[in-house]
């Protein structure tokens, strides 16, 4: 089922809408909340998130299509009678290809869910990995082989509460191999990024390791999924590696942020590390209040995008937060977007954009419709 319902679109560059700038809300009368965005082949943009307003249950997959402007060209909502969430979306050998987490299907509470679509969202397929327990798929890339792999947590395997969870499916989304990693305590592995001798390198948090109540949890992996090395980083209180991405230059940039080393809250962190796991340089970015950057990607100017969202200066909620910093990790410019929304705002996922700018999703209660809207928003190179 295909849906066009309470979309605004705007320019943010005067009154023709440019493809350099422009604002996306759409949703419903309840939570339609956007998680993950992605370019595709004919210049437009693909977003993924999860909707409460559409679809067959609780929650549901929701699935927005734009043209190189914003404005939108379709959506689909994908799911059963329970709750189904999409966190990643890449445009992959002609289709679209989805992960997240349902319990409309599967083999216990929460498993990972892997969806084939066509490039107009038509469902070709999906499919279900998972135990007794929970599993959940945060995200994931395309195989050297046509396949997929799949990067998450799972509670029916491993040694502790929770560990990292990685699976291995062939073109049709059939398990080929899954392995997981951790401690005895709660760990979690939110981004996956390839590496150069066609292993993996995973991003998340450990409560197992490291030096404080939780911290940055880094896995290198060989291209079969055994682990290769691990490391973690962060100081005696709360630290998270949320996403990974490649550099330029073969590097790695790890976004999250901090407590440990905040000056009062919680501040962005960015870890740079070559593809051998040696640190290069941190940075904490010192922002008043509670800023959580939750993924980052290099420009085209070799600088580095972050996005997350931040405490309302003026009414204690969430305001979106886009973050600019310089080659080196050093501050260049920060943004607050939907700020004094009603109900608040969050920003999750930012991609770099082959223009300079960048492109970044999230959900915004800014009153276009009820409860929380996803939004698609795309800024310049100086934030405009």
């Amino acid at each position: 089922m295909r849906l066009l319902l309470s979309v605004v679109a705007l320019s943010l560059m005067g009154v023709s809408c440019s493809p350099k700038s422009f604002e996306t809300v759409i949703g419903g009368e309840d939570l339609d909340h956007g998680i993950f965005v992605a370019p595709t082949s004919d210049g437009g943009f693909v977003a993924v998130g999860y909707t409460r307003s559409f679809g067959q249950g609780g929650e549901d997959v929701y699935l927005v299509k734009t043209d190189i402007s914003g404005n939108v060209l379709w959506t689909q909502t994908y799911g059963g009678s329970g709750d189904d969430n999409g966190w990643a979306v890449r445009e992959i050998a002609g289709g679209l290809v989805i992960a997240g987490f349902t319990n409309s299907s599967g083999s216990g509470d929460f498993d990972c869910y892997l969806i084939k679509a066509t490039l107009e969202g038509e469902l070709q397929w999906s499919k279900t990995f998972g135990g007794p327990g929970r599993e959940r798929c945060w995200g994931f890339l395309p195989g050297t082989d046509g396949g997929y792999v799949l990067v998450g947590e799972t509670a029916s395997a491993g040694r502790g509460t929770e560990d990292c969870y990685l699976i291995k499916t062939d073109a049709s989304g059939d398990e080929v191999w899954s392995n997981t990693f951790g401690g005895e305590k709660g760990d979690r592995c939110f981004s996956i990024a390839h590496t150069d001798d066609g292993g993996f390198l995973l991003a998340g948090q450990t409560y197992s390791e490291g030096a404080g109540d939780r911290d940055v949890y880094l896995i290198k992996t060989d291209a079969s999924g055994t682990s290769q090395w691990s490391k973690t980083f962060g100081g005696a209180a709360s630290d998270v590696g949320h996403y990974v991405a490649r550099t330029a230059d073969g590097d790695f940039i790890v976004t999250g942020y901090t407590t440990s080393l905040a000056e009062i809250d919680d501040d962005p962190y960015v870890i740079r590390i070559d593809a051998g796991g040696t640190v290069k340089w941190t940075r904490v970015i010192p922002m008043e209040g509670i800023n959580h950057t939750l993924t980052g990607e290099q420009t085209t100017d070799g600088g580095f995008v972050l996005g997350g969202f931040t405490e309302s200066k003026s009414n204690g909620l969430n305001d979106v937060l886009l973050v600019k910093t310089g080659a080196d990790g050093s501050l260049q410019w920060s943004k607050e977007l939907f700020r004094m929304a009603v109900g608040g705002s969050s920003g999750y996922t930012v991609r770099a954009t082959s223009d300079g700018g960048s492109i970044l999703t999230g959900r915004t209660a800014n009153g276009h419709s009820g409860g929380f809207d996803l939004f698609i928003v795309k800024m310049d190179r100086d934030g405009k």
